[in-house]
Parts: C-alpha cells; structure tokens; sequence
C-alpha cells in the first residue's frame, strides 16, 4: 500500500484520566472555552466508552481497534501486544507516515509503538503540559520541519494523581475541584495547539485512556471534598523513590496502611451527608480505589474529531467505543481497511446516516488494586452490565442508563432475563484468539513494574 497523494497530519491527543461528563455538558464548573469552541467546529461523541479502567489496556484497544480479549494485553499478567496484530502505525507506515510523540516510557515497552522520530523520554509521571511539555509541542508543530504527513501523539498525564495545579488556576473561578481546575489550565493548552495547526490539512483528535472519580461533590450548594494534599503526596512519592528494593515488602505495607487510614478519614468527612451512591463513590476513592468498579466516572470518556474533513457542528449522542477510533482514521484520511476489527468507522455517524447499536466490551484490572477485584461487563445504549471475572454469579451489576444515568440503583435481581442477553452480548466478546504474544522477559516486568511503583501502583 503506497501514498501515492497529500495525507492529512494526525495529531492524537489522550489526556490521561479526562472523564466525559467534565469535558462537555452540564455537570460541570471549569472553564473551557477553547474545548468549547473545538466541539462546535468539529464532531463530538458524548457516549464515547473505554475499553478499561486501565491505562495500558485501552492504548491497546484504540491503536489496535480490538477489544483486550484479542489484544493479548491482559488484566492479569504483563503481556505484549499479539505479535500478528495490525496495529494504526503499520497501516500509516505502509503509507509514509512520520511518527512523532510525547508519551510515557513504559509504552516502549508494550510493543505497540513504532520508532518515533523525535527522542523525547519521560517517566511514567510525565508528561505534563503544565511542566513544559506543552510549550515544546507549540514549538514543534510550529516549526514547519516536521516530515508530512506525520502522525503526532501526545499522552498528557495532567490530571492523573497527584495533579499538580498552575498557581494562576487555584481559585473557585476555574472549578469547584481541583480536578477541574485543572481542566481549565488544560483547555488554555488546547487552544494554543488548536492555534498552531493548520486544520485545513491536520486532523486533530482529543481523547482520554479512561475516566477518574473526583473528591469533591456539591450537596446544596455546600462543597464537600475528601480532596487529599497534592504538594504532600508529590513529597512522599519523592522519598519512596529512594527506598531500596529490597525494602518493598516493608514498603507495601505502610502504603497498606496508610491507604486504609486515609479511607477512614475520608469515611469521617462524609458520615453526616445524606450521600446517593455515585457521590459516595466519588468521595471515599482514593487514589488506588478499594471498590475499583467500571462505572461511567471511569469508562465514559471524550472523543472529538477536528479539523481536515470533519464537518462542524456535530454534536453525536449514540454509543461508540475507543475500538472505533481506529477504523475511524483509516475512513477519515482515505486509507481503505480490510482489517478484522472489534471497531467500525465512525465516519457514517458524522454523515448522519443510520447506525446499528454498538454494544461495548469494559473490564477492569486487577493489577493495581490494593485488593483484587477485577470485573468484566457490557455497555450498551440502556444497560450497563459487569460481574466478577471469574464468577458469573458474582458482584454483579446491572444499571438502566435511561432512566438512572448517575448509576446508583443496582437491579440486577429482578431482571435475569436481561442480564442473559448481556452475558450472550459479552461471550460473543470474550472469545480469545489463540494468543501468539510473548510474555515480558523477568527484566522487562521488573522494568515495568518499576514505572508503576513510581506511581504507587505496586
């Protein structure tokens, strides 16, 4: 396959932990009026699902457009991606792409990305717009010495935990939490990149690797927050890191501990409100969720189209999932897919034309659970369902997303009929191809395993 004429330039946006309700809509208090403006000249999904609640599972997913059953990349164990996989930067090598990033280290080691053209490195807390990152990328794209067409990704870990706020954003004017004030510091970067291209020849997607809850709700008007010192948890981080190895066993058990006294804490602030469920979940996680479930404050996120041919003002409420991404592309730059994917284009729905249901596969992880607790389940247009991975007959969850949005009533037990249908929707997923991937080397999961203690995931 040979790019025999113009391709458009793809810059690919993930802003780790962005959750959809606080990118548009209603419930929200930050201020965007860049992402704003983005929305009304471009094409918005508001029902845009993860395939995960973790990080690596869903790069996965959008670069591959196949659900974690297929991908190889598993919940349980560190994995590569399947050696046979097509991945989006093979079809676009095919066709003379350029490759440039600003990404986490730890993606070098999943096998899923190419060779990238500019050497930038960063640990796994990084990059951050605020600290720099974005100000190089301006630079960059603005340089005009980029190899066209390129294919630019940016992985922005600004609001991932700790979130560390620009002092000019810290009033109650840029959000009600710290999470939105953030959000407003974010959307001012995306309006200076949003500048620095040209639309008329770039395509410009902004998505998010998965959602977060936030420590803060509003109960009449009074905020309450269970919100924990960031500066603090920036320092603790800092000493961790100089703990030697050997002492990790010691290490794990004072984070044990100290995530269970911050949990009481956090019980304590909370004990005297009048709490719907979804506010309480807000409130008491922590940064490593005890009850870590696939709720949409974790698996609905953003998914915006701009730029070189997107039509304005498209504004799509029907369900799609981050395995559309993809095969999305592929049909937007002109690349023709004779793939076997999990996802579709996305481009009829631009176009207004009629579009089947597009149920989503969701599973978390249990690899960064305190305690083990990782779940599978099924989204579609009116239910959410998931359950224990390993028991269909336990934890088991089922919403109505019509008629309770905010999921806090649980109706599982007087709807089997409906949860069949959702276990038949999820086997048709769960099917695994006969996995060709290799195993991480002991050096590689060592590797690995360091850049999540870095984050305090293990």
């Amino acid at each position: 396959m040979t790019c025999m004429f113009s391709k458009p330039n793809i810059l690919f946006l993930i802003v780790d932990s962005f959750r959809a309700d606080k990118f548009f809509g209603k419930d929200r208090t930050c201020k965007t009026p860049n992402i704003d403006n983005l929305v009304k000249n471009g094409a918005y999904f508001q029902q845009a699902i993860s395939t995960s609640d973790a990080t690596i599972l869903n790069w996965a997913t959008i670069f591959s457009g196949l659900f974690p059953p297929k991908t190889g990349v598993r919940s349980e164990q560190f994995n590569k991606v399947n050696d046979n996989i097509e991945t989006i930067f093979d079809v676009l090598q095919e066709n003379n792409y350029n490759f440039y990033s600003y990404l986490t280290n730890i993606s070098e080691i999943l096998g899923l990305f190419p060779e990238f053209q500019n050497k930038d490195s960063f640990e796994f807390s990084e990059p951050r717009l605020n600290d720099g990152v974005g100000n190089r990328i301006i630079k960059n794209i603005g340089s005009g010495k980029l190899k066209e067409p390129w294919l630019f990704i940016i992985h922005s870990m600004d609001l991932h935990f700790p979130i560390i706020l620009p002092d000019e954003y810290s009033t109650s004017e840029f959000g009600q939490s710290t999470y939105e004030k953030q959000i407003s510091s974010i959307d001012s970067w995306i309006g200076k990149i949003s500048d620095t291209i040209d639309s008329e020849k770039t395509l410009f997607v902004i998505t998010a690797d998965h959602g977060s809850y936030i420590n803060s709700v509003n109960i009449d008007g009074k905020i309450i927050s269970t919100e924990e010192n960031y500066s603090n948890e920036t320092l603790k981080r800092k000493i961790g890191f100089k703990i030697p190895k050997f002492l990790d066993p010691v290490k794990k058990r004072a984070f044990f501990h100290t995530e269970k006294k911050s949990q009481e804490n956090r019980l304590k602030k909370i004990e005297n409100f009048d709490l719907k469920p979804h506010q309480k979940r807000n409130l008491l996680s922590g940064k490593f969720e005890i009850n870590h479930t696939l709720f949409d404050d974790k698996v609905r996120i953003p998914l915006l189209f701009y730029g070189k041919n997107i039509k304005s003002e498209k504004i799509i409420e029907q369900q799609v999932r981050n395995a559309d991404i993809f095969p999305t592309l592929l049909d937007l730059i002109e690349l023709k897919n004779s793939l076997k994917l999990d996802g579709v284009s996305l481009k009829p729905l631009m176009e207004d034309k009629i579009f089947g249901e597009l149920p989503a596969y969701i599973e978390s992880t249990p690899l960064i659970q305190i305690e083990s607790n990782d779940v599978v389940g099924v989204r579609t247009e009116k239910y959410k369902y998931f359950r224990d991975s390993d028991d269909s007959q336990k934890r088991i969850h089922l919403y109505d997303l019509k008629t309770d949005p905010y999921e806090d009533s649980n109706v599982h037990e007087n709807n089997p009929k409906i949860i069949l249908e959702m276990e038949q929707i999820l086997s048709s997923f769960t099917k695994r191809i006969d996995a060709s991937n290799d195993e991480f080397s002991e050096e590689e999961t060592e590797m690995i395993e360091d850049e999540l203690r870095k984050m305090g995931y293990v």
